[in-house]
């Protein structure tokens, strides 16, 4: 009895909080003007979806909460030469035992002038463009990028990464999961790069892409059907264990 009355307790507890309101520092439409600088250094921890615009002079956030609530998030920002800084901290879960984590998105949008220096820690990244160079990490969770017309250096401790569109160079790893790949025709850049220590690689190409190739697995099995140029741009692919693949769109 006392148990079933404990647990009741902290259920209604765990109901009433989540009525409460947000707290005073929630971070929603919040917006920070850019001034010259030219890079923003994001730590974030909760999935984050990244929308580059052009002409945009300040950074804006917006949280869309999916439910049962929004944790209480706070914001921090400063600059350090051209450089600017925001850190958003909160809870990733709920610590009310039968209550379940709040699921969020945090919507960046940026001058797509600036360079971007992304840091998750527990959470799905998806980036809608790559218009200026862009390093993205993930501590747990997947990274998507759509359009990468700039270079892009992804890396995910646990999670896959998938790049749809890229149309320059790319250097992505991942501890466990997969990568994937695929080049735009017209592709221009001097390096591909894809890495894992466990977890599978592939990378699609358009017709006539001219590389030379260094692709190799420790346990897994290599498809690669073309052949390599010498003074071609350089396709690196190695999976500690994993399948390497190669494939022409």
């Amino acid at each position: 009895m006392a148990m079933k009355r404990w647990l009741a307790s902290a259920l209604s507890l765990g109901l009433a909080l989540a009525a409460t309101p947000a707290a005073i520092g929630q971070v929603s439409d919040r917006e920070i003007p850019v001034g010259n600088a030219t890079t923003l250094r994001l730590n974030v921890s909760g999935s984050i979806h990244v929308m580059p615009v052009a002409g945009l002079t300040s950074v804006k956030f917006h949280v869309v909460d999916n439910g049962p609530s929004t944790p209480p998030m706070a914001l921090t920002s400063s600059r350090a030469g051209s450089r600017l800084n925001v850190s958003i901290t909160g809870p990733s879960s709920n610590i009310l035992p039968f209550v379940g984590a709040s699921g969020y998105e945090l919507q960046l949008s940026y001058p797509a002038r600036m360079h971007l220096d992304l840091r998750e820690f527990a959470g799905r990244v998806h980036v809608d463009a790559v218009p200026a160079s862009m390093q993205i990490y993930d501590a747990t969770g997947n990274i998507l990028v759509d359009d990468a017309s700039a270079p892009l250096t992804a890396e995910a401790d646990s999670g896959d990464i998938a790049v749809t569109k890229a149309h320059t160079s790319i250097t992505l790893s991942v501890g466990n999961g997969n990568v994937t790949a695929a080049l735009a025709p017209g592709w221009r850049g001097s390096l591909v790069r894809l890495e894992s220590s466990n977890g599978n690689l592939h990378l699609s190409v358009p017709a006539g892409f001219r590389a030379h190739y260094d692709v190799s697995t420790g346990s897994g099995h290599v498809s690669n059907p073309l052949r390599g140029v010498a003074r071609a741009p350089l396709v690196f692919m190695l999976a500690e264990q994993g399948d390497v693949s190669i494939a022409t769109l």
